[in-house]
């Protein structure tokens, strides 16, 4: 048997018309909606990634403070280890410097003055005034008597314009321990 088609070509036609936009519509919306997805998901995951690297930033930022916190820490050991071995050198090497100024100003003729005095590694360098050669050479010997004293050097002794011995005597000075 035959189908028999009572709808009028003209509105065939326009349902077909009608199905192809709606269908062309639908295609559309779902192109649009694909393509918005394409869009929206890396954003979704880029926005997730941005939460995730500020919370991995703030963890860096705070093991940041405590490594700076431990190298500030061995800065200063360092430091205190630095002035710990010059005092173990001071009281490995100690001269009481006090007694030996006392010791130097008692032994010091009646015409002999001091000017300067400078201590450097065991050595005391004494520049000074004499009114006679043979007083510094007894202030010499008055040096070589103190019982820490190790040797006594005069590096100069000579006569300025105002009729004055200028002398520089060195002491180099034994450690007690």
């Amino acid at each position: 048997m035959k189908d028999i088609n009572l709808i009028p070509p003209e509105l065939k036609e326009e349902r077909q018309k009608k199905k192809k936009v709606a269908l062309k519509l639908f295609f559309a919306t779902f192109l649009l909606g694909f393509i918005s997805l394409l869009i929206a998901l890396p954003l979704a995951y880029m926005n997730k990634l941005y939460g995730e690297l500020k919370i991995v930033n703030e963890e860096l930022n705070k093991y940041r403070n405590v490594s700076e916190l431990q190298q500030s820490i061995k800065d200063m050991s360092l430091y205190l280890e630095k002035k710990k071995s010059i005092i173990d050198k001071v009281n490995k090497g100690k001269i009481d410097l006090a007694k030996l100024s006392e010791d130097v100003a008692s032994n010091l003729p009646q015409d002999v003055s001091i000017t300067h005095l400078k201590y450097d590694n065991k050595v005391l360098e004494i520049e000074g005034e004499a009114l006679h050669e043979g007083d510094v050479a007894v202030f010499m010997l008055n040096l070589r008597s103190i019982n820490y004293v190790e040797d006594v050097k005069a590096l100069l002794i000579e006569l300025n314009e105002k009729n004055v011995y200028k002398y520089v005597v060195q002491v180099k000075v034994r450690v007690v321990s």
